[in-house]
């Protein structure tokens, strides 16, 4: 990459911590509701550009063997659910799904309570 430090993880997580220990203190509650908005999208962006790609990669991985198909896609996998071309019973096809709403989970929010259930059962 031809960018030097900070890089693009580096800068969010400096915005963040500013919102955190420099600005949520200075703001009416009103506002510091808000501010935690903002710092809970950061939060979700900073999760998503470390893990996504790999969390990503995994589900795929796992529907290209499920539908047997190099293209295999998300949407794809809705289009045979929605038209029964795949069994909904498929053992398979009911651990990709878990695997995927985990790997999402991850991303939005890894303090869930199911989902800290679903990793602690795997």
């Amino acid at each position: 990459m031809i960018f030097d430090k900070p890089n693009t993880l580096e800068l969010l997580d400096a915005v963040k911590h500013f919102l955190d220990t420099k600005i949520k203190d200075e703001v009416p509650p009103h506002l510091a509701f808000k501010l935690r908005i903002v710092e809970n999208v950061l939060s979700i962006v900073i999760r998503e550009i470390e893990t996504g790609n790999d969390l990503s990669q995994e589900v795929i991985s796992g529907l290209k063997k499920l539908v047997e198909s190099e293209t295999a896609n998300i949407e794809e996998l809705a289009h045979l659910i929605r038209d029964r071309k795949i069994d909904l019973e498929n053992p398979e096809l009911k651990n990709l799904l878990v695997q995927l709403s985990k790997n999402k989970i991850a991303v939005d929010n890894p303090r869930y309570s199911t989902y800290k259930k679903l990793i602690e059962s795997t």
